[in-house]
């Protein structure tokens, strides 16, 4: 079931039951943590039967207008909304209970015609001022490397930034998306992105610890909202609410409330004269850290490469027990499962691919020659890039996690 959405047109997708819907967007940006269908209990359809809707069907926007006085609520999806990317949808059906509408201020930065949308709050990245024009608030700053929010605190907009690391880029989930180095941005505006935050229920039970998250460019999604049982019961009404709010106190996560997605905007989309990014579908985007290149020009004689020791993520020094050091620069073809050394640090993106054709896995030949994919990046991969950045499937990821660590197929009776 899980791998057949693929290939579902709009209304295919919209109209799934509610149990094929929630499967599927616990893998799509619904969910914004790294989790897996798995990890969640199978259930069936809450009991709609004795659930009273409003007759009207209403947009994200009707909804919030209307009933955001009256948080925390139960809709269901009557129309559900499939976007540009794979990960960007949900279907009809799925109930979910609302808490709030959640608000993040995001930066909108431009560069060679592309318009990146950043959360402010954003962490994990780092940026200095490069612009002659950027203006500090009060008075001249030291280039030292800051988060977004501290440019905005101390630069007056726009202002010009450089990713403190080099940078690239690609579209998320696309195997086939090429990476593209992230260049000088320039930060012209800021807006508010806003979110429909709550947990799927079933049978009166939250189905997950972490919230989901519905965002309000969803123009198409349509949905109802819950009033109460067929019964007038409203003593029991009221005790299902209270007993979905005593759940999601004690059962929900509601501290990995995060949104830390960066995206692409389509300026066709916008009006010049009063730009509305938040109703923008986007484009999301993986942003990872550009690989080190480490062969030097090879001399005529034996060639070698310097191992340049690791640098400990959150310091500018060396780890003590990491000495450079001179090893042979191999760029032989690897023929055979005894040519592969046990450490594969070494090897260059040619070699990584020679050794996906000895495991039987050269579908994912092209993806690692996109990604340029050498020995030492290698070691950076973990399962989830692994499956959706490298499209390989779970056996692989753990048969290629297994050959990194030094497993080697026997091949004694071939």
């Amino acid at each position: 079931m899980l791998w057949t959405w693929h290939f579902l047109d709009k209304e295919s997708f919209r109209n799934l039951d509610c149990f094929a819907s929630i499967r599927i967007n616990y893998i799509t940006v619904g969910i914004k943590y790294k989790t897996t269908a798995s990890q969640y209990i199978p259930g069936l359809n809450m009991d709609l039967t004795g659930v009273r809707w409003t007759e009207n069907e209403y947009s994200l926007n009707g909804y919030v207008s209307k009933y955001i006085s009256s948080f925390p609520n139960i809709i269901q999806i009557t129309e559900g909304f499939l976007g540009k990317q794979e990960i960007d949808s949900i279907s009809s059906s799925m109930v979910i209970r609302v808490h709030s509408l959640y608000s993040q201020r995001r930066v909108i930065a431009e560069s060679k015609g592309k318009l990146f949308s950043i959360p402010i709050k954003l962490k994990t990245l780092k940026f200095i001022p490069s612009g002659e024009g950027s203006s500090p608030i009060n008075g001249p700053i030291l280039q030292l490397p800051m988060t977004l929010q501290e440019i905005l605190s101390n630069y007056h907009l726009p202002v010009a930034i450089q990713s403190y690391k080099a940078l690239s880029f690609k579209e998320k989930g696309d195997v086939k998306s090429q990476d593209e180095i992230l260049p000088e941005l320039l930060l012209k505006d800021t807006y508010e992105e806003n979110f429909l935050l709550g947990h799927p229920i079933d049978k009166s039970k939250i189905f997950t610890k972490e919230p989901i998250m519905v965002p309000m460019y969803m123009k198409e999604l349509k949905l109802v909202v819950a009033l109460g049982f067929t019964s007038d019961d409203k003593d029991k009404w009221n005790k299902t609410c209270e007993w979905l709010t005593k759940q999601v106190e004690n059962e929900g996560d509601m501290s990995q409330v995060a949104f830390e997605e960066i995206y692409l905007l389509d300026k066709k989309n916008l009006s010049s004269q009063e730009p509305r990014y938040s109703t923008i579908e986007p484009i999301y985007i993986d942003i990872g850290e550009l690989g080190i290149e480490q062969q030097i020009t090879q001399k005529p004689s034996t060639s070698y490469e310097i191992q340049i020791p690791k640098v400990l993520k959150e310091t500018n020094v060396y780890s003590g027990d990491e000495v450079p050091q001179l090893v042979p620069n191999v760029t032989t073809p690897i023929a055979n499962i005894s040519d592969i050394p046990k450490d594969l640090r070494g090897l260059t993106v040619k070699q990584v691919c020679d050794c996906l054709n000895l495991l039987n896995m050269n579908q994912y030949v092209e993806a690692f020659k996109a990604a340029q994919v050498d020995g030492q990046f290698l070691y950076e991969l973990d399962h989830d890039m692994m499956t959706s950045c490298m499209g390989m499937n779970g056996l692989h990821v753990v048969k290629f996690m297994r050959f990194r660590d030094g497993w080697r197929p026997n091949m004694q009776d071939q």
